[in-house]
């Protein structure tokens, strides 16, 4: 009876302080609280009611402010950096009760949106804390409120980081936190507890990730001195696919230095796939998958937007004995290896290294394609490649699973290629094969008609290296859409000189094919009827042998209406009769509205096919201009 006794007294004490302590000491926590934030932020802070209580984040001792908002560093003083529903300080209890001082050691938020920037010279909108000088000794005696962080919890938060700097946009909801560590030492071990319902990463413009769901168990060593971040301890879950960091990150004045290193190893092919945008998901549900994958990723480097100095990437993918089948498929697709390395020195596109080392599949007897590619450079890019395959399309869609793109046909294709491509050099490299597909069928999601009997056969070469020795051979390219066929015959040759025979015949309903590979933010309407014959070289016009040239023909569009995102009006073009005449191209009818404003053109170009072949191709002509309004506000807005 007496334990009872004495236990019954203890509770009713601890609860008798937890209801006096937020009575005795209200005064002194929430003004030495608003000191302290006015001392070290830069920002702007607002909130509306404050409360002082031990049950909101029970046994804490926790000052809590509603409808909190942190305005940007300079010079984003008027936009939110953060804004959430509660936050609330954890206060030691020991402290406050003995000596009236206010040591914050935990910190609690709540239902909050973060609004993360950094604009293009580097300047970001997160520097808000003030830090004491280094060069001042640490004042031991004085009173106020002070940090001695054990504990960072954050619940509920929406998060978007958008660099323009470093090109990364990064949008995390449903994000939940939870830090321990002695967070106010110098350096000190954090452990991490996070989880993000939806991830999405971009890296120059670029989705990596989209509504991916995140898990992280970490241990980061910080050393606040040198603003550095170790990755001790780093189990990582995106989806279904595990992945683990190694390395470090170095906060620096004018940028950053990191070495960090992620890999998946010995993981599954379906683990790879649960990472891969939300469309393909459903597909993989449906879809028999097995087999072995690792990966590979690496960012090493300096940035600094000041000094142009960017971080070198590094990736690589591997699979196999890969399978994969739908139910329906009649066979499999067997033994799906692959081994894709991928080198970005300095984030710098004109160094991009592409090396696939491996790419090939089986679809049974005779149906098997195989790849190896490898490229360095952009505007100049050494290329080494040998494809080879023959491919029943409709075997590959079943045993895939498509459903957003049906596909028909017998693909057959032997290229191998080997120099270096460079259009301002005028190089091409060594290159000898074709590609060939009969009976080819194609239909989309987004259509309900298919475009049916496409047949391709092209033949290229090139022996020495140079546009000169290029020859590029489509005999035939035709197809059928909606009951009216198209059909193109190109013989080019010299590229350095272009030779060219082209024949091009039929009517294209622009409106209806751009529908079956519909692209957001553009859309066409109209059609197109040609019926042209092309044949001369490119200089006879240049200087001035028009009588060599055999050009001939009529390219006749009507309706032609085009919608872009870039503009803010539609492009119409009501009627367009172009004729071909050896060196010109005659505006026989032309008339065109953009907005309010209308155009009427009468007239000839010359110099036409020199134009699209030649970068920097000039256009000559003479033309008729007339028109009823224009109105120049709707050519520059």
């Amino acid at each position: 009876m007496k334990i009872l006794k004495w236990l019954g007294i203890s509770i009713a004490s601890i609860l008798f302080l937890m209801f006096i302590i937020p009575i005795l000491f209200p005064g002194t926590i929430s003004q030495q609280v608003k000191i302290f934030a006015n001392k070290h932020l830069a920002g702007e802070l607002d909130y509306k009611k404050t409360h002082l209580t031990f049950f909101r984040h029970f046994p804490s001792l926790t000052v809590s402010v509603d409808d909190f908002i942190l305005k940007g560093s300079r010079p984003f003083q008027q936009d939110t950096l953060l804004a959430a529903r509660e936050v609330a300080v954890g206060i030691n209890l020991k402290n406050l009760i003995f000596n009236r001082e206010v040591k914050i050691d935990e910190i609690y938020v709540n239902d909050a949106t973060a609004n993360v920037f950094v604009n293009s010279k580097g300047e970001a909108n997160y520097n808000v804390y003030i830090s004491k000088p280094s060069e001042k000794p640490k004042d031991s005696t004085g009173t106020g409120a002070s940090i001695k962080l054990d504990l960072i919890k954050l619940k509920n938060w929406n998060v978007k980081y958008n660099d323009h700097a470093a090109n990364v946009l990064v949008n995390a909801k449903g994000l939940n936190y939870t830090g321990k560590g002695g967070l106010s030492e110098d350096i000190f071990d954090l452990e991490t507890d996070l989880d993000i319902d939806k991830l999405d990463f971009a890296l120059n413009r670029i989705w990596y990730a989209q509504q991916k769901t995140l898990h992280a168990d970490l241990i980061t060593r910080i050393n606040t001195n040198a603003l550095t971040f170790v990755l001790r301890k780093n189990e990582l879950r995106i989806n279904k696919l595990p992945l683990k960091f190694t390395g470090f990150v170095s906060i620096l004045r004018d940028g950053y230095n990191i070495n960090i290193n992620a890999a998946s190893e010995k993981t599954t092919i379906r683990d790879m796939i649960s990472v891969l945008p939300p469309q393909y998901l459903e597909w993989a549900k449906d879809t028999k998958i097995e087999g072995n994958s690792d990966l590979f990723f690496s960012l090493k480097g300096r940035f600094s937007e000041p000094k142009n100095l960017k971080p070198d990437l590094t990736a690589s993918l591997k699979v196999n004995n890969g399978f994969v089948s739908n139910s329906n498929a009649p066979v499999p697709m067997n033994n799906l290896n692959m081994d894709l390395n991928v080198g970005l020195p300095s984030l710098d596109p004109e160094k991009l290294l592409l090396d696939l080392r491996t790419l090939s599949f089986d679809l049974g007897k005779n149906n098997n394609f195989r790849a190896v590619v490898k490229t360095q450079g952009l505007s100049q890019m050494n290329i080494n490649a040998n494809i080879k395959g023959a491919v029943d399309l409709a075997t590959l869609d079943a045993a895939l699973g498509l459903k957003d793109i049906e596909l028909r046909g017998l693909m057959n294709t032997d290229i191998v290629s080997n120099g270096i491509f460079s259009m301002d050099k005028k190089l091409f490299p060594k290159t000898k094969g074709f590609f060939n597909l009969k009976n080819g069928w194609l239909k989309t999601k987004y259509y309900p008609n298919p475009i049916q009997n496409i047949n391709i056969l092209a033949n290229i070469h090139n022996t020495d290296g140079t546009f000169k020795s290029l020859g590029v051979k489509l005999d035939p390219f035709k197809f059928d859409f909606e009951g009216n066929p198209v059909y193109v015959n190109a013989d080019l040759q010299d590229f350095e000189d272009l030779l060219y025979k082209f024949r091009a015949k039929g009517t294209l309903n622009v409106g209806r094919i751009y529908k079956v590979f519909r692209k957001e933010g553009f859309d066409v309407n109209g059609l197109i009827m040609a019926d042209l014959s092309l044949n001369g070289r490119q200089s006879y016009a240049t200087t001035g042998q028009y009588s060599k040239l055999d050009n001939r023909g009529t390219l006749i569009l009507k309706n032609i209406k085009a919608t872009t995102k870039y503009l803010p009006k539609s492009f119409f073009i009501k009627e367009g009769n172009f004729e071909f005449e050896n060196e010109k191209m005659w505006f026989r009818k032309f008339y065109a509205t953009y907005g309010k404003s209308d155009f009427a053109l009468n007239g000839y170009l010359l110099n036409t096919i020199n134009y699209f072949i030649e970068r920097k191709g000039t256009l000559h002509g003479k033309f008729h201009l007339k028109s009823n309004y224009i109105w120049l506000m709707n050519l520059w807005r």
